[in-house]
């Protein structure tokens, strides 16, 4: 009986932690991060997997030191930013992170609108109605609830293993593909993995978690769960991906079939896996635009009230919380009116998108990884050194790779 007791208290410290990691790793795997899990996997096939174990680990890792700087010092990363780096910096910082998130916006959006299409729904009627849902679902209802609903949204992503099992697909080949190259890396090689990396590892969702674990008033006695979250939310969110990129090489790739969104992986993948699979893919692609719709304007609302110290909660009323809110409102409805515009393929910016989303992250790493190491904030929980190794060594290998991939990328290698 008293192993049941402690294990039905564990159980119920960990729903009480549980969420920031979760929501904030999926919403990784956004409409965005579909289409370019989708057009990687379709170009290079099992060669992509190669990215599976690193980008895993760098996101395992950012995602830990962001939740532990919020739940140690009780303030986010755009806090802190300004607090120690003055206006100028954090001005110049918030530039760069609206600028890319708002192409991430205009991918989640524009992957809603494929996604409402692909079932012949009419997106001038429907698109505007969900959108206007999100925000008054967001402003209206409270942080738990909020937590909850995009919670339950997740298991939707369950459509992807079931694509990727109706794909019939070589497993084994798939798992060898991780650790083994299948084929020679090339450039272009470079500049798309970047791209991958820049949609799961993103620079908004290193505010994001840091906001939203602040926002969720977790007490230092729940770190370790917390932590546990982390890493556990960082490797479900890139397995889902992997299913993702495993329907798509078993079927396209296979069949030398080249898509450039989405949208046509879900159409292209019917004469292969049968209709259902591409049905249960432009399911997941809606829910993956749905979610990334609401969390990545609401990285760029706490990152302006946390940068420019104004009131920014989900459990504030809109009366007293007015500029955070009308900023998530404004994103969306810009994201609205240019995906509406007929003269605009959205999805031709994703890989480039994604690609100044990996190139933006060493500069976020930097203020991680001061920011943890400062003992006067985080005191016995900063970073331990193998952090620290791992951080720097991502920072250093990011770099290089974007570098090398944007430069062949540019001259045509």
């Amino acid at each position: 009986m008293k192993f049941f007791s402690l294990l039905k208290l564990r159980l119920l410290l960990l729903l009480a932690v549980v969420g920031p990691g979760l929501i904030t790793a999926f919403a990784d795997n956004d409409a965005g991060g579909v289409a370019t899990y989708s057009v990687a996997a379709a170009k290079f096939g099992y060669n992509i997997h190669l990215t599976f174990i690193p980008i895993t680990i760098v996101l395992m890792i950012t995602q830990e030191i962001g939740g532990r700087i919020a739940v140690v010092t009780g303030k986010g990363l755009a806090d802190l930013i300004r607090e120690r780096y003055g206006i100028r910096l954090t001005l110049l910082i918030f530039a760069l992170l609206c600028f890319v998130n708002f192409g991430v916006i205009l991918q989640d959006i524009g992957g809603l609108k494929a996604g409402l299409q692909l079932f012949h729904i009419n997106i001038i009627l429907f698109l505007p109605l969900i959108l206007l849902f999100l925000f008054y679902f967001i402003t209206k209802t409270s942080y738990a609830k909020i937590e909850k609903f995009f919670l339950f949204l997740t298991f939707f992503y369950a459509a992807y293993l079931i694509s990727a099992i109706l794909a019939k697909p070589n497993w084994l080949l798939h798992v060898k593909s991780v650790v083994v190259p299948y084929e020679p890396i090339h450039f272009d090689y470079l500049y798309t993995s970047i791209a991958v990396l820049g949609t799961t590892v993103t620079a908004w969702g290193q505010f994001f978690i840091n906001s939203y674990v602040k926002d969720k008033k977790l007490s230092i006695d729940k770190l370790k769960i917390n932590q546990f979250e982390m890493y556990f939310g960082a490797f479900l969110t890139n397995a889902v991906s992997m299913l993702m990129m495993i329907a798509v090489i078993a079927t396209l790739w296979e069949h030398h079939v080249e898509i450039k969104d989405a949208a046509t992986a879900a159409l292209a993948i019917q004469p292969f896996a049968g209709d259902f699979a591409g049905i249960l893919f432009g399911v997941g692609l809606i829910i993956a635009g749905f979610i990334g719709a609401a969390i990545v304007p609401l990285a760029t609302a706490y990152a302006f009230s946390e940068f420019f110290g104004y009131e920014g909660s989900l459990d504030v009323k809109f009366s007293k919380s007015k500029l955070f809110y009308s900023l998530f409102l404004i994103q969306i409805s810009l994201g609205l009116a240019f995906t509406l515009l007929p003269q605009i393929s959205l999805f031709q910016i994703t890989i480039l998108a994604d690609f100044l989303n990996g190139l933006f992250l060493p500069l976020i790493f930097f203020f991680l990884y001061k920011i943890a190491n400062d003992e006067s904030l985080m005191g016995q929980y900063k970073n331990k050194r193998w952090q620290n190794y791992l951080l720097v060594g991502c920072a250093v290998v990011i770099s290089a790779a974007a570098l090398v991939g944007g430069i062949g990328e540019i001259i045509g290698f």
